[in-house]
């Protein structure tokens, strides 16, 4: 059908065609937004996959952290969330400051000492952490039992004393107790479930815990227990010696023995971010967690009503950019110590 001359022109045709077709297809790559695969303009400089420092699975920070990352997941497009088992609050404080960890949760007097670069973070302030959600609280309470007859902490003096897991931040508040109000106790460390069971067996006078305690309510069905706070005066001398502690209050009536309710030293379990992550990137998080509250109640109940933005006020160290454009555009007052340094 065609001559050799034929067939060597349509050859030189279609090899031109050829190299016009990959030279626009080049054209066409070189063209796209500039960036890591998949990023649009508008998200250009967000990370695309975070990992979220909790503690080990079965507690409430893993619990907490899960629940985080399942927002993340499933309403803030193209970020992809995931849970690592860390050492819990010292640890993730640790891990953010470095940079290892994009988010992570910390108890507030942690926190505290580690933005501060106090008691355990001496001279070492982790200033590359900040807040970004308040979680849920917790607070310390010793039990004892009714006919004991102790009225006061001072009352555990030279009394057998379970302060909890050896490192545990049960065990570190009581002996900053025991310090403050010169007390000596008989100390041993027992599990929550070990010392209700000493308790209620008469092997120990008394034990410390976080509320809520189901231990508490379980030891109420058969004795008649008893919750010893600080009082007012104690207080005082404990807040201005220890200010990385937070206040909180027990609802009354929650148990048996505390009909009116109950105020002593305590925490907030905060979800705090690195320092460094974008101000739009927070903001769009913190939107996603408020936005569906609903959901983290479902995963963790605790978490869902302690996060209220009325509870805000509770962190220990200032809050994020993003976190902070927030809570202003709900129209929270940010305390002043809790306004990011980079703000002011």
């Amino acid at each position: 059908m065609f001559g050799l001359k034929g067939k060597r022109l349509l050859a030189l045709i279609l090899v031109s065609v050829l190299a016009l077709v990959f030279t626009v297809g080049c054209q066409k790559q070189s063209a796209a937004p500039e960036g890591t695969p998949g990023e649009t303009p508008k998200d250009t400089g967000w990370p695309k996959r975070i990992a979220i420092g909790a503690a080990s699975p079965g507690g409430g920070f893993y619990m907490g952290g899960s629940a985080a990352a399942t927002i993340i997941n499933n309403y803030v497009d193209g970020v992809d969330a995931v849970v690592e088992i860390t050492g819990a609050s010292r640890h993730n404080a640790e891990l953010l400051q470095a940079g290892e960890i994009h988010m992570g949760l910390i108890a507030t007097e942690v926190l505290w000492e580690a933005y501060h670069g106090k008691f355990s973070f001496e001279e070492n302030p982790h200033d590359n952490i900040r807040a970004m959600i308040p979680g849920w609280p917790g607070v310390y309470i010793w039990v004892t039992l009714a006919d004991k007859g102790i009225e006061n902490v001072t009352d555990f003096d030279g009394k057998t004393f379970s302060s909890g897991p050896v490192g545990s931040a049960t065990e570190i508040v009581a002996n900053y107790i025991f310090e403050c109000f010169d007390i000596k106790p008989k100390v041993t460390n027992l599990p929550t479930s070990d010392a209700a069971r000493s308790l209620g067996d008469g092997t120990i006078d008394g034990y410390s815990l976080g509320h809520p305690a189901p231990s508490v309510t379980e030891l109420e069905a058969t004795h008649e227990v008893k919750i010893v706070t600080m009082n007012e005066e104690q207080k005082k001398i404990f807040q201005e010696k220890y200010p990385q502690y937070v206040w909180l209050d027990i609802p009354p009536g929650y148990y048996k023995c505390t009909p009116d309710g109950a105020h002593n030293v305590g925490l907030y379990n905060m979800i705090c971010v690195r320092a460094d992550l974008p101000e739009d990137f927070v903001y769009e998080l913190t939107k996603a967690m408020y936005e569906n509250i609903g959901d983290i109640s479902r995963a963790w109940a605790q978490m869902g009503e302690g996060m209220a933005l009325e509870n805000i006020g509770y962190a220990t160290a200032p809050y994020h950019p993003g976190a902070y454009r927030y809570f202003k555009e709900q129209g929270i007052d940010v305390p002043d110590e809790l306004i990011p340094p980079e703000m002011r």
